[in-house]
Protein backbone atom coordinates (compact mmCIF):
# COMPACT_ATOMS: atom_id res chain seq x y z
CA UNK A 1 0.00 0.00 0.00
CA UNK A 2 2.76 2.08 0.26
CA UNK A 3 2.39 3.77 -3.39
CA UNK A 4 -1.44 4.54 -2.45
CA UNK A 5 -0.12 6.44 0.13
CA UNK A 6 2.80 7.84 -1.59
CA UNK A 7 0.25 8.89 -4.60
CA UNK A 8 -2.40 10.76 -2.04
CA UNK A 9 0.30 12.32 -0.27
CA UNK A 10 2.12 13.80 -3.43
CA UNK A 11 -1.54 14.12 -5.17
CA UNK A 12 -2.78 16.04 -2.02
CA UNK A 13 -5.72 13.60 -2.12
CA UNK A 14 -8.23 13.99 0.96
CA UNK A 15 -9.05 11.35 3.04
CA UNK A 16 -12.25 11.66 3.38
CA UNK A 17 -15.93 12.13 1.54
CA UNK A 18 -17.16 14.46 -0.64
CA UNK A 19 -17.85 18.17 1.15
CA UNK A 20 -22.14 19.03 0.85
CA UNK A 21 -21.83 21.64 -1.69
CA UNK A 22 -18.86 21.14 -3.84
CA UNK A 23 -18.20 19.51 -7.47
CA UNK A 24 -17.25 15.92 -7.21
CA UNK A 25 -13.58 14.90 -7.99
CA UNK A 26 -11.35 12.54 -7.19
CA UNK A 27 -9.43 14.65 -4.92
CA UNK A 28 -11.57 12.18 -2.11
CA UNK A 29 -10.65 9.44 -1.52
CA UNK A 30 -13.98 8.37 0.09
CA UNK A 31 -15.72 8.63 -3.16
CA UNK A 32 -16.72 6.89 -6.27
CA UNK A 33 -14.88 9.39 -8.17
CA UNK A 34 -11.48 8.63 -6.29
CA UNK A 35 -11.87 5.01 -7.43
CA UNK A 36 -13.08 5.66 -11.02
CA UNK A 37 -9.65 7.31 -11.60
CA UNK A 38 -7.36 4.42 -9.59
CA UNK A 39 -9.54 1.59 -11.03
CA UNK A 40 -12.26 1.72 -13.15
CA UNK A 41 -10.97 3.68 -16.17
CA UNK A 42 -7.30 2.47 -15.91
CA UNK A 43 -8.70 -1.32 -16.55
CA UNK A 44 -10.69 0.24 -19.52
CA UNK A 45 -7.66 1.46 -21.01
CA UNK A 46 -5.96 -1.81 -20.22
CA UNK A 47 -9.20 -3.60 -22.35
CA UNK A 48 -8.87 -1.12 -25.17
CA UNK A 49 -4.62 -1.78 -25.85
CA UNK A 50 -5.05 -5.16 -25.46
CA UNK A 51 -7.73 -5.67 -28.00
CA UNK A 52 -6.06 -4.25 -30.44
CA UNK A 53 -3.42 -6.10 -29.58
CA UNK A 54 -5.76 -8.97 -29.91
CA UNK A 55 -7.91 -8.32 -32.79
CA UNK A 56 -4.56 -7.03 -34.91
CA UNK A 57 -5.77 -10.18 -37.49
CA UNK A 58 -8.94 -8.63 -37.91
CA UNK A 59 -8.08 -4.98 -37.89
CA UNK A 60 -5.78 -5.76 -40.34
CA UNK A 61 -7.70 -7.64 -43.02
CA UNK A 62 -10.50 -4.45 -42.34
CA UNK A 63 -8.11 -2.04 -42.74
CA UNK A 64 -5.27 -3.04 -44.88
CA UNK A 65 -1.81 -3.81 -44.04
CA UNK A 66 -0.75 -0.38 -43.92
CA UNK A 67 -2.93 -0.12 -40.56
CA UNK A 68 0.03 -2.02 -38.46
CA UNK A 69 1.85 1.07 -37.67
CA UNK A 70 -1.54 2.62 -36.59
CA UNK A 71 -2.30 -0.25 -34.36
CA UNK A 72 1.58 0.02 -33.02
CA UNK A 73 0.60 3.47 -32.06
CA UNK A 74 -2.88 3.62 -31.08
CA UNK A 75 -1.81 0.36 -28.80
CA UNK A 76 0.45 2.44 -27.58
CA UNK A 77 -0.43 6.14 -26.59
CA UNK A 78 -3.94 4.30 -25.10
CA UNK A 79 -1.79 2.54 -22.74
CA UNK A 80 0.52 6.31 -22.19
CA UNK A 81 -2.83 8.02 -21.42
CA UNK A 82 -3.09 4.94 -18.68
CA UNK A 83 -0.34 6.10 -17.13
CA UNK A 84 -0.99 9.51 -17.45
CA UNK A 85 -4.17 9.00 -15.07
CA UNK A 86 -2.72 6.68 -12.75
CA UNK A 87 0.46 9.66 -11.95
CA UNK A 88 -2.57 12.41 -12.13
CA UNK A 89 -1.00 13.92 -14.94
CA UNK A 90 -2.15 17.60 -16.90
CA UNK A 91 -5.09 17.60 -18.98
CA UNK A 92 -3.63 18.71 -21.98
CA UNK A 93 -5.11 20.92 -24.94
CA UNK A 94 -5.90 18.79 -28.03
CA UNK A 95 -3.99 19.38 -30.99
CA UNK A 96 -6.92 18.33 -33.79
CA UNK A 97 -7.88 21.37 -36.16
CA UNK A 98 -11.53 21.38 -35.99
CA UNK A 99 -14.45 23.08 -33.92
CA UNK A 100 -15.02 20.21 -31.53
CA UNK A 101 -10.95 20.86 -30.50
CA UNK A 102 -11.64 24.56 -29.72
CA UNK A 103 -14.72 24.24 -27.75
CA UNK A 104 -12.48 21.44 -25.90
CA UNK A 105 -9.43 24.17 -25.39
CA UNK A 106 -11.57 27.24 -24.71
CA UNK A 107 -13.17 25.10 -21.86
CA UNK A 108 -9.70 23.75 -20.93
CA UNK A 109 -8.22 27.33 -20.86
CA UNK A 110 -10.93 28.97 -18.32
CA UNK A 111 -9.93 26.20 -15.83
CA UNK A 112 -8.06 27.42 -12.68
CA UNK A 113 -4.11 26.27 -13.54
CA UNK A 114 -4.34 24.48 -9.97
CA UNK A 115 -7.38 22.39 -11.21
CA UNK A 116 -5.79 20.94 -14.68
CA UNK A 117 -4.96 17.07 -13.49
CA UNK A 118 -7.48 14.25 -13.75
CA UNK A 119 -7.71 13.97 -9.82
CA UNK A 120 -8.12 17.75 -9.04
CA UNK A 121 -10.78 18.73 -11.63
CA UNK A 122 -14.65 17.98 -11.41
CA UNK A 123 -15.07 14.41 -11.81
CA UNK A 124 -17.42 14.62 -15.00
CA UNK A 125 -14.96 17.34 -16.67
CA UNK A 126 -12.11 14.58 -16.43
CA UNK A 127 -14.00 11.53 -17.52
CA UNK A 128 -15.49 13.35 -20.52
CA UNK A 129 -11.75 14.38 -21.24
CA UNK A 130 -10.63 10.69 -21.09
CA UNK A 131 -12.91 9.41 -23.81
CA UNK A 132 -12.26 12.91 -25.46
CA UNK A 133 -8.43 12.35 -25.51
CA UNK A 134 -8.94 8.32 -26.88
CA UNK A 135 -10.65 9.36 -29.52
CA UNK A 136 -8.17 12.09 -30.28
CA UNK A 137 -5.46 8.85 -30.37
CA UNK A 138 -7.37 7.32 -32.87
CA UNK A 139 -8.20 10.34 -35.07
CA UNK A 140 -4.70 11.27 -35.79
CA UNK A 141 -4.11 7.85 -37.80
CA UNK A 142 -4.27 7.55 -41.00
CA UNK A 143 -6.36 4.44 -41.53
CA UNK A 144 -8.06 3.94 -37.80
CA UNK A 145 -9.53 7.19 -37.72
CA UNK A 146 -13.09 5.59 -38.16
CA UNK A 147 -12.39 3.05 -35.92
CA UNK A 148 -14.93 2.58 -33.16
CA UNK A 149 -13.12 0.49 -30.53
CA UNK A 150 -16.12 0.08 -28.75
CA UNK A 151 -18.44 -1.59 -31.11
CA UNK A 152 -17.55 -5.38 -30.53
CA UNK A 153 -18.76 -4.86 -26.81
CA UNK A 154 -21.71 -3.18 -27.92
CA UNK A 155 -22.58 -5.64 -30.48
CA UNK A 156 -22.19 -8.58 -28.14
CA UNK A 157 -24.07 -7.13 -25.62
CA UNK A 158 -26.96 -6.87 -27.93
CA UNK A 159 -26.71 -10.17 -28.89
CA UNK A 160 -26.33 -11.84 -25.55
CA UNK A 161 -29.96 -9.67 -25.08
CA UNK A 162 -31.82 -12.11 -27.38
CA UNK A 163 -34.21 -13.89 -25.13
CA UNK A 164 -34.78 -10.25 -23.11
CA UNK A 165 -35.93 -8.73 -26.39
CA UNK A 166 -37.63 -11.62 -27.75
CA UNK A 167 -39.80 -11.78 -24.75
CA UNK A 168 -40.57 -8.55 -24.51
CA UNK A 169 -41.34 -8.13 -28.33
CA UNK A 170 -43.88 -11.07 -27.88
CA UNK A 171 -45.58 -8.93 -24.77
CA UNK A 172 -45.94 -5.27 -26.45
CA UNK A 173 -47.05 -6.38 -30.00
CA UNK A 174 -50.66 -6.04 -28.73
CA UNK A 175 -50.75 -3.60 -26.39
CA UNK A 176 -53.22 -0.22 -25.58
CA UNK A 177 -52.69 3.53 -25.48
CA UNK A 178 -53.40 4.30 -21.32
CA UNK A 179 -51.45 5.42 -18.65
CA UNK A 180 -50.91 1.61 -17.58
CA UNK A 181 -49.16 0.40 -19.93
CA UNK A 182 -47.30 3.25 -20.40
CA UNK A 183 -45.87 3.05 -17.13
CA UNK A 184 -45.04 -0.47 -17.76
CA UNK A 185 -42.64 0.93 -21.45
CA UNK A 186 -40.90 3.57 -19.30
CA UNK A 187 -40.39 1.87 -16.24
CA UNK A 188 -39.20 -1.02 -18.31
CA UNK A 189 -37.25 1.44 -20.35
CA UNK A 190 -35.62 2.61 -17.13
CA UNK A 191 -34.41 -0.55 -15.54
CA UNK A 192 -33.44 -1.44 -19.38
CA UNK A 193 -30.28 1.20 -18.37
CA UNK A 194 -29.11 -1.22 -15.64
CA UNK A 195 -26.87 -3.35 -18.49
CA UNK A 196 -24.31 -0.68 -18.73
CA UNK A 197 -20.50 -1.29 -19.55
CA UNK A 198 -18.57 1.48 -18.76
CA UNK A 199 -19.66 0.29 -15.10
CA UNK A 200 -18.58 -3.21 -15.17
CA UNK A 201 -15.43 -1.60 -17.36
CA UNK A 202 -16.81 -3.86 -20.46
CA UNK A 203 -17.46 -7.05 -18.01
CA UNK A 204 -20.84 -8.56 -20.31
CA UNK A 205 -24.06 -8.64 -18.09
CA UNK A 206 -26.74 -10.58 -19.86
CA UNK A 207 -30.43 -9.29 -19.05
CA UNK A 208 -32.20 -12.66 -17.45
CA UNK A 209 -36.02 -13.06 -16.30
CA UNK A 210 -39.34 -11.99 -17.62
CA UNK A 211 -38.41 -7.83 -17.92
CA UNK A 212 -42.28 -7.19 -17.21
CA UNK A 213 -41.98 -8.96 -13.45
CA UNK A 214 -38.96 -7.65 -13.18
CA UNK A 215 -40.66 -4.03 -13.44
CA UNK A 216 -43.32 -4.98 -10.54
CA UNK A 217 -40.42 -6.33 -8.59
CA UNK A 218 -38.09 -3.15 -8.52
CA UNK A 219 -41.06 -0.94 -7.36
CA UNK A 220 -39.53 -0.77 -4.22
CA UNK A 221 -36.48 0.42 -5.93
CA UNK A 222 -37.88 3.10 -7.84
CA UNK A 223 -37.24 6.02 -5.55
CA UNK A 224 -39.00 8.77 -7.58
CA UNK A 225 -41.57 8.20 -10.08
CA UNK A 226 -42.84 11.16 -11.91
CA UNK A 227 -44.47 8.62 -14.37
CA UNK A 228 -47.66 10.07 -14.10
CA UNK A 229 -46.82 13.56 -14.98
CA UNK A 230 -44.65 12.04 -17.79
CA UNK A 231 -47.81 10.60 -19.52
CA UNK A 232 -49.53 13.89 -18.96
CA UNK A 233 -46.99 15.64 -21.11
CA UNK A 234 -48.02 12.97 -23.49
CA UNK A 235 -51.12 12.39 -23.52
CA UNK A 236 -52.66 16.09 -23.03
CA UNK A 237 -51.10 17.05 -26.21
CA UNK A 238 -52.47 17.15 -29.75
CA UNK A 239 -50.33 13.86 -30.93
CA UNK A 240 -48.88 15.88 -33.82
CA UNK A 241 -45.46 17.03 -31.72
CA UNK A 242 -41.92 16.02 -31.66
CA UNK A 243 -40.19 13.65 -28.75
CA UNK A 244 -36.50 14.01 -28.14
CA UNK A 245 -34.39 11.26 -26.33
CA UNK A 246 -31.12 11.48 -25.58
CA UNK A 247 -29.47 8.32 -26.04
CA UNK A 248 -27.60 6.30 -23.64
CA UNK A 249 -26.79 2.51 -23.91
CA UNK A 250 -26.19 0.71 -27.26
CA UNK A 251 -27.71 -3.35 -26.37
CA UNK A 252 -30.41 -3.88 -24.49
CA UNK A 253 -31.13 -0.64 -23.36
CA UNK A 254 -31.29 1.05 -26.95
CA UNK A 255 -33.47 -1.92 -27.68
CA UNK A 256 -36.11 -0.72 -24.72
CA UNK A 257 -35.42 2.68 -25.80
CA UNK A 258 -37.10 1.76 -29.35
CA UNK A 259 -39.70 -0.13 -27.75
CA UNK A 260 -41.08 2.69 -26.23
CA UNK A 261 -40.38 5.28 -28.93
CA UNK A 262 -42.73 2.49 -30.86
CA UNK A 263 -45.33 3.09 -28.95
CA UNK A 264 -45.22 6.69 -28.66
CA UNK A 265 -45.58 6.66 -32.68
CA UNK A 266 -48.18 3.59 -32.91
CA UNK A 267 -50.30 5.58 -30.21
CA UNK A 268 -50.93 8.83 -31.54
CA UNK A 269 -48.76 10.44 -28.77
CA UNK A 270 -46.73 11.96 -31.05
CA UNK A 271 -45.89 12.39 -34.68
CA UNK A 272 -41.49 12.12 -34.55
CA UNK A 273 -39.30 10.52 -32.32
CA UNK A 274 -36.16 11.93 -32.69
CA UNK A 275 -32.76 10.56 -30.99
CA UNK A 276 -29.56 11.72 -30.26
CA UNK A 277 -26.79 9.76 -30.59
CA UNK A 278 -23.15 10.51 -29.55
CA UNK A 279 -20.36 11.63 -32.09
CA UNK A 280 -17.72 9.93 -31.22
CA UNK A 281 -17.19 6.54 -29.48
CA UNK A 282 -18.05 7.08 -25.46
CA UNK A 283 -18.59 5.48 -22.25
CA UNK A 284 -17.90 2.22 -24.06
CA UNK A 285 -21.97 1.55 -24.57
CA UNK A 286 -23.02 4.63 -25.83
CA UNK A 287 -24.99 4.84 -28.66
CA UNK A 288 -23.38 6.26 -32.08
CA UNK A 289 -25.32 6.55 -35.53
CA UNK A 290 -23.57 3.27 -36.75
CA UNK A 291 -25.16 1.27 -33.58
CA UNK A 292 -28.65 2.36 -33.98
CA UNK A 293 -28.52 1.31 -37.85
CA UNK A 294 -26.67 -2.07 -36.89
CA UNK A 295 -29.33 -2.45 -34.23
CA UNK A 296 -32.38 -2.45 -36.38
CA UNK A 297 -30.48 -4.35 -39.16
CA UNK A 298 -29.45 -7.12 -36.73
CA UNK A 299 -33.59 -7.87 -35.82
CA UNK A 300 -34.66 -7.19 -39.78
CA UNK A 301 -32.61 -10.16 -40.18
CA UNK A 302 -32.61 -12.03 -37.31
CA UNK A 303 -33.68 -15.81 -37.68
CA UNK A 304 -36.96 -15.44 -35.10
CA UNK A 305 -39.80 -13.87 -37.32
CA UNK A 306 -40.70 -11.62 -34.39
CA UNK A 307 -37.86 -10.19 -34.21
CA UNK A 308 -37.09 -9.75 -37.63
CA UNK A 309 -40.75 -7.67 -38.18
CA UNK A 310 -40.02 -5.73 -35.15
CA UNK A 311 -36.35 -4.50 -36.91
CA UNK A 312 -38.17 -4.53 -40.35
CA UNK A 313 -40.87 -2.18 -39.04
CA UNK A 314 -38.85 0.19 -37.12
CA UNK A 315 -36.18 0.52 -40.18
CA UNK A 316 -39.76 1.12 -42.31
CA UNK A 317 -40.56 3.90 -39.37
CA UNK A 318 -36.94 5.30 -39.72
CA UNK A 319 -37.17 5.45 -43.77
CA UNK A 320 -40.94 7.40 -43.01
CA UNK A 321 -38.89 9.76 -40.57
CA UNK A 322 -40.87 8.86 -37.68
CA UNK A 323 -38.00 7.92 -36.20
CA UNK A 324 -35.30 10.22 -36.96
CA UNK A 325 -31.41 10.21 -36.05
CA UNK A 326 -30.66 14.30 -35.12
CA UNK A 327 -28.05 15.49 -36.92
CA UNK A 328 -24.49 15.35 -34.99
CA UNK A 329 -23.75 17.26 -32.59
CA UNK A 330 -20.63 17.55 -30.33
CA UNK A 331 -22.46 18.97 -27.24
CA UNK A 332 -23.28 15.65 -26.25
CA UNK A 333 -19.78 14.48 -25.96
CA UNK A 334 -18.40 18.24 -24.58
CA UNK A 335 -17.64 18.64 -20.87
CA UNK A 336 -20.21 20.77 -20.64
CA UNK A 337 -23.01 20.44 -17.99
CA UNK A 338 -26.49 20.97 -19.90
CA UNK A 339 -27.30 24.39 -18.23
CA UNK A 340 -24.72 25.44 -20.48
CA UNK A 341 -26.37 24.96 -23.60
CA UNK A 342 -27.76 28.05 -24.22
CA UNK A 343 -24.88 29.63 -24.04
CA UNK A 344 -22.61 26.90 -25.60
CA UNK A 345 -24.81 25.61 -28.23
CA UNK A 346 -27.92 27.64 -28.49
CA UNK A 347 -29.30 26.10 -31.84
CA UNK A 348 -28.97 22.57 -30.31
CA UNK A 349 -31.03 24.24 -27.47
CA UNK A 350 -33.37 25.70 -29.71
CA UNK A 351 -33.91 22.59 -31.36
CA UNK A 352 -34.70 20.99 -27.86
CA UNK A 353 -37.33 23.60 -27.21
CA UNK A 354 -39.44 22.06 -30.26
CA UNK A 355 -39.95 19.21 -28.93
CA UNK A 356 -42.94 18.35 -26.52
CA UNK A 357 -40.85 16.03 -24.15
CA UNK A 358 -37.33 15.17 -23.75
CA UNK A 359 -36.24 11.90 -22.45
CA UNK A 360 -32.58 12.27 -21.11
CA UNK A 361 -31.31 8.31 -20.26
CA UNK A 362 -28.79 6.93 -18.16
CA UNK A 363 -26.51 8.24 -15.36
CA UNK A 364 -23.84 10.47 -17.43
CA UNK A 365 -26.90 12.66 -18.59
CA UNK A 366 -28.09 12.71 -15.55
CA UNK A 367 -24.82 14.01 -14.08
CA UNK A 368 -24.75 17.13 -16.66
CA UNK A 369 -28.26 17.24 -16.19
CA UNK A 370 -27.46 18.29 -12.26
CA UNK A 371 -23.74 18.98 -12.71
CA UNK A 372 -20.75 16.78 -10.83
CA UNK A 373 -21.82 18.46 -7.78
CA UNK A 374 -22.68 17.35 -4.57
CA UNK A 375 -26.83 18.53 -4.00
CA UNK A 376 -28.55 18.11 -0.49
CA UNK A 377 -30.10 14.59 -1.74
CA UNK A 378 -33.53 16.41 -0.93
CA UNK A 379 -33.22 19.51 -2.58
CA UNK A 380 -35.39 19.88 -6.12
CA UNK A 381 -34.97 18.52 -9.04
CA UNK A 382 -35.96 22.15 -10.86
CA UNK A 383 -33.35 23.59 -8.64
CA UNK A 384 -30.50 21.47 -10.05
CA UNK A 385 -31.52 22.09 -13.75
CA UNK A 386 -29.90 25.69 -12.66
CA UNK A 387 -32.68 26.85 -15.98
CA UNK A 388 -31.97 24.22 -18.13
CA UNK A 389 -36.02 23.82 -19.12
CA UNK A 390 -36.12 24.01 -22.54
CA UNK A 391 -39.31 21.61 -22.86
CA UNK A 392 -40.83 19.36 -20.58
CA UNK A 393 -37.85 17.23 -19.29
CA UNK A 394 -37.57 13.79 -17.92
CA UNK A 395 -34.63 11.80 -17.21
CA UNK A 396 -34.59 8.08 -16.36
CA UNK A 397 -31.94 6.78 -14.53
CA UNK A 398 -30.28 3.99 -12.57
CA UNK A 399 -28.17 5.13 -10.13
CA UNK A 400 -24.42 4.50 -10.99
CA UNK A 401 -23.17 7.30 -9.07
CA UNK A 402 -22.82 9.33 -5.72
CA UNK A 403 -25.29 12.44 -6.27
CA UNK A 404 -29.19 12.90 -6.41
CA UNK A 405 -31.72 14.96 -5.71
CA UNK A 406 -35.70 15.21 -5.26
CA UNK A 407 -35.43 12.36 -2.49
CA UNK A 408 -37.85 12.65 0.87
CA UNK A 409 -36.32 13.63 4.10
CA UNK A 410 -34.58 11.18 5.75
CA UNK A 411 -34.89 8.91 2.92
CA UNK A 412 -30.94 8.85 1.64
CA UNK A 413 -30.35 8.23 5.16
CA UNK A 414 -32.36 4.90 5.63
CA UNK A 415 -30.51 4.04 2.00
CA UNK A 416 -27.15 3.90 3.66
CA UNK A 417 -27.57 2.75 6.64
CA UNK A 418 -28.97 -0.29 4.45
CA UNK A 419 -26.05 -0.08 1.95
CA UNK A 420 -23.41 2.44 2.12
CA UNK A 421 -22.88 1.93 -1.87
CA UNK A 422 -26.88 1.91 -2.87
CA UNK A 423 -25.44 4.95 -4.86
CA UNK A 424 -23.00 3.22 -7.19
CA UNK A 425 -24.63 -0.20 -7.96
CA UNK A 426 -27.45 0.26 -10.36
CA UNK A 427 -29.56 -0.94 -8.12
CA UNK A 428 -31.99 1.83 -7.78
CA UNK A 429 -33.51 4.32 -9.83
CA UNK A 430 -35.47 7.44 -10.53
CA UNK A 431 -37.68 8.94 -13.02
CA UNK A 432 -37.35 12.90 -12.72
CA UNK A 433 -39.64 15.39 -14.48
CA UNK A 434 -39.78 19.19 -14.79
CA UNK A 435 -42.04 20.58 -16.99
CA UNK A 436 -41.39 23.17 -18.89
Amino acid sequence: MGSETDFDAKNGIVDGPTPPHTELAALYKQSFAYYTFRVRLPSTLATIADSLVKDKDVLLATYGAAAEADIEQTTKEVRQLRDDILSNGPLLPFGENDSDSEVWNAFLEKLPKEKRTYFSVCWLYAECYMYRKISSIFRATAHLAAYDYFSQQKQTATKLSVDAMLAVAKATRHNERNSDTFRQLIKLNLWGNRCDLSITSGKQVKPTGNAFDQVTDLEEKLLIDGTAEVWKALDGASGEGIVDIIFDNAGYELYTDLILAEYIIDKGLAAKVRFNPKAIPWFISDVMEHDFHWALQFLADHPDPVLSEVGKKWQRLTTEGKFELSPLEHFWTSPYEFYRMPEVNPSLYDRLKEAQLVIFKGDLNYRKLLGDFSWDSTESFETCLRGFRPSNLCTLRTIKADLICGLGAGVADQLFAKDKEWMLTGEYGVIQFASK
